[in-house]
């Protein structure tokens, strides 16, 4: 079990996440289509999950902080994003930002971050990827696979900001020590 610091902060995260998804989906018919609402509804899930216990491998809080680091940067820049509402700023700000301080700061099985595990993370977008272009979603007007060599370019950049996040991840958690007690593994 967590101790009780650890489980509040951690059901924190996951409300920012399940507040964000519910006023994304009163504003949008089809929310679940697009890779912010899909993420922070990981998000919520899986924080709910992690509250009670954590893993001995950081492998889940690894993926859901890269996923958050894409929904983050990409979405402004990539969708001419704003962050006036209350759902965009919990879903691209707020609880990107908690999930981040969550693996740097809360974590305690940093030290179990394997060399493979961020080509691994790689596995939640890159099955959304294939999801968006065969069922032609058109989220994303930056992201138009009708112009391929715009839609490789953007993906391109996209998966060395994955990459480099995740070793960015991989080589923070080897530089830290194991914490002596992980009552819960």
């Amino acid at each position: 079990m967590n101790t009780a610091p650890v489980a509040l902060w951690r059901l924190l995260v996951a409300g920012s996440a399940a507040t964000g998804v519910g006023l994304a989906a009163q504003e949008y018919d089809v929310w679940w289509t697009a890779l912010s609402q899909l993420s922070n509804l990981a998000v919520a899930v899986c924080f709910l999950g992690l509250a009670v216990r954590e893993p001995r491998s950081p492998w889940l809080r690894g993926a859901l902080t890269t996923l958050m680091v894409l929904v983050a940067l990409a979405y402004v820049p990539m969708q001419n994003g704003n962050l006036w509402h209350a759902w965009s700023l919990l879903e691209h700000v707020v609880t990107p930002s908690l999930v981040v301080l969550d693996f740097v700061l809360v974590g305690r099985n940093h030290h179990a971050v394997r060399w493979w595990h961020p080509l691994s993370w790689l596995a939640p977008p890159t099955a959304y990827l294939l999801w968006y272009v065969g069922d032609h979603l058109a989220v994303y007007a930056a992201l138009d696979a009708a112009h391929p060599a715009q839609f490789g370019q953007r993906i391109g950049i996209l998966l060395g900001l994955l990459l480099a996040t995740g070793f960015g991840l991989y080589a923070l958690g080897r530089r830290r020590p194991p914490t002596a007690d992980l009552t819960n593994a």
